[in-house]
């Protein structure tokens, strides 16, 4: 066998306990490599079609990637997958911290659970076996409190732990798992999955090593990289130093600033991603007032500078890094009020900043870093959460709803107190908070009334922080992915940081062979998927990719001995994509079925700032990707002679 990977995956049926063991062969994993094209290779054949997502007889897999543990940098992260609640269709989340690298330590490159458990249950997968134990004192314990008794019992501290908080217990559609205090897979709602089976948590630990074909030529990429990578230059920092100034001039001109690689590099590296805050804010890339509001004018940057990079990193104790990383973005810090004073909890994200912020026109942070840390442990999904709360504010706002619905809670634009208390009872399912629990979409369904206009959303599955009428790639990304509502996979803006023209010489042919500049643009955007089907299979984190030249087709040679071209593995990620959106046509997903709000590309163009006016012509966009990757735009999927030419 080549290096990289363990060679085999285990399937866990929790409702009879029966283990399998299954060894695919080497074919099998230079075709889908690992991660969620493993995972997703596993479930098409395993899982019959219309299987529902929450029955006992669908499949939740948790996956490492394909370099995850061979020494390259930024290789330390881990796919969960299975078919969506939330979507009916495709679904997958990562997350970082350590548990990827001790899942393979086990000898599984993953492992799958299918059936339902009569009682709550935990999974022990060790390199010496797997145990199913009893987790009735475990169930109704929140994130923290489950990893300190699981390393408690099994009395090691090094354990590897994901686990579902109240959220997924409850089955909310945008619940998912956590590691690490507070790393979670959050996407697609696999939460409410995991907890359909009474599964409370998995446990990893392990002694395997990942194999490798080279270990001298990693250390020697990694001896190459991290010089480049290390490097630090004055203008970089004069822009860092004046980023919030520059916000407010492109808020008021519309006169960007490049962006760069190494320019990300120095603002994640100082302070992580809420050092985007004020920039995303003011620039329109932050959607304002549930994506209704202009960043100057009706968040202001006084409000966002509160909620941003400085004011952030001054409540850090220290910086965080996941397993293999040279960036180290995240953060431990200090709890200084609520409910939580005195513990420490992760950094907050700008996802989080973003949608439990400037979507609410929220600006106190303390009551943001108090929302994180209760979205943590319940493990429930922040930017659904804030968008669905962003909806209910609304629907107040215009009489739809009244504080008879919401059980007393006056909601309003801003109203931390009245934030907090309508994200603890979705939480926790009481009252108003019930109808809330599923997101907007099934929200809106439930109170009707002309409510499904303020559900911002595709498909089922709530929109990030990124605005698609700046950045049109990430309407692509929104709608037409096979997880809809996701900003981690491409845009015009990362085709551009990925750097794909200079890394694949098919990328840089098909670009130059469109004619029109939107029409490059589509087809930058599809190398960029291509791309990050790569980087997701491999358990490498996009962070790397738009922070660095990522030497992703070196490492995977020198892992795996397979000496492929650069083409060759970009066709690998072609194919990847292709089998999770073939997924999609298998449950009769169609494309009308993933439509975006409207007010995301253009029922109600803003009045000022960048985005002034702007509109996204998602019909001919959709019409040139389709085109770009071969997917028929009645289906939605491959067509036949795609399927063919990628052998699947």
């Amino acid at each position: 066998m080549a290096g990289g990977f363990a060679g085999k995956y285990c399937v866990v049926d929790l409702g009879s306990g029966k283990i399998e063991a299954v060894e695919p062969g080497e074919a099998f994993y230079k075709k889908y490599l690992g991660g969620y094209g493993l995972g997703a290779a596993v479930i098409m054949e395993r899982q019959k079609p219309g299987t529902p997502p929450l029955s006992p007889e669908s499949h939740l897999g948790f996956c490492s990637g394909l370099l995850t543990g061979t020494g390259a940098f930024f290789s330390g992260r881990f796919m969960v997958v299975g078919k969506s609640p939330l979507t009916g269709g495709w679904g997958d989340a990562n997350a970082g911290g350590f548990f990827s690298g001790e899942l393979k330590k086990t000898g599984y490159d993953a492992v799958f659970f299918t059936g339902k458990s009569e009682k709550p249950v935990w999974v022990f997968v060790s390199d010496i076996g797997v145990e199913i134990k009893d987790a009735s004192a475990l169930w109704g314990k929140d994130i923290i409190e489950t990893e300190d008794l699981i390393k408690k019992e099994l009395k090691d501290d090094k354990v590897q732990i994901a686990s579902i908080g109240e959220s997924g217990e409850r089955i909310s559609l945008i619940s998912g798992i956590v590691t690490d205090g507070g790393r979670i897979a959050a996407r697609s709602g696999l939460g409410a999955v995991m907890g359909s089976k009474n599964l409370k948590a998995f446990a990893v630990r392990g002694k395997d090593k990942a194999a490798v074909a080279d270990a001298d030529a990693i250390k020697e990429i990694n001896k190459n990289f991290i010089k480049e990578y290390k490097k630090s230059n004055i203008a970089d920092r004069l822009t860092l130093r004046f980023m919030n100034f520059f916000s407010l001039i492109i808020a008021r001109t519309g006169i960007a600033v490049p962006a760069t690689p190494s320019l990300v590099r120095e603002i994640y590296k100082k302070y992580g991603t809420s050092g985007l805050t004020v920039y995303s804010a003011m620039t329109g890339d932050m959607p304002i007032k549930n994506w209704d509001g202009v960043g100057y004018k009706d968040y202001t940057i006084e409000k966002a500078e509160k909620n941003s990079d400085i004011n952030v990193v001054k409540h850090q104790k220290r910086k965080y890094a996941c397993q293999s990383c040279p960036l180290g973005c995240g953060g431990i810090i200090d709890v200084k009020k609520g409910r939580f004073k005195g513990t420490n909890s992760h950094k907050p994200e700008y996802e989080t900043l973003g949608a439990f912020g400037g979507l609410l026109l929220n600006d106190d942070l303390d009551a943001i870093i108090e929302l994180n840390e209760m979205c943590n442990r319940a493990g429930i999904d922040t930017i659904s959460t804030g968008a669905t709360v962003a909806f209910a504010i609304e629907c107040f706002e215009n009489g739809i709803i009244n504080e008879k619905t919401t059980g007393g809670i006056k909601l309003g634009w801003g109203k931390t107190e009245e934030i907090v208390k309508l994200t603890e009872i979705i939480i926790k399912r009481e009252g108003f908070g019930d109808m809330l629990a599923d997101g907007v979409k099934k929200a809106a369904e439930r109170i009707g009334n002309g409510s499904e206009k303020y559900a911002v959303h595709a498909g089922g599955q709530e929109l990030p922080m990124h605005d698609s009428r700046l950045d049109p790639g990430f309407a692509i990304a929104y709608e037409c992915e096979p997880t809809p509502g996701r900003h981690t996979i491409s845009c015009y803006l990362y085709a551009g940081l990925f750097g794909v023209k200079k890394k694949f010489p098919e990328a840089r042919r098909m670009i130059k062979s469109a004619e029109g500049r939107s029409l490059k643009k589509v087809r930058a955007y599809a190398a960029g998927s291509f791309y990050m089907q790569l980087v997701n299979c491999t358990g490498m984190c996009m962070f790397g990719a738009i922070t660095s030249s990522l030497p992703i087709v070196e490492y995977l040679n020198a892992v795996t001995g397979w000496n492929l071209s650069a083409d060759e593995y970009l066709k690998t990620g072609e194919r990847i994509l292709n089998v999770r959106k073939a997924f999609n046509v298998r449950e009769g997903i169609k494309p009308a079925d993933y439509r975006i709000n409207q007010r995301a590309l253009d029922a109600k163009p803003l009045s000022g700032g960048p985005l002034r006016g702007v509109t996204v012509d998602m019909e001919t966009i959709r019409k040139e990707f389709f085109k770009t990757v071969g997917w028929d735009i009645t289906t939605g999927g491959p067509t036949a002679e795609k399927m063919k030419e990628l052998g699947i």
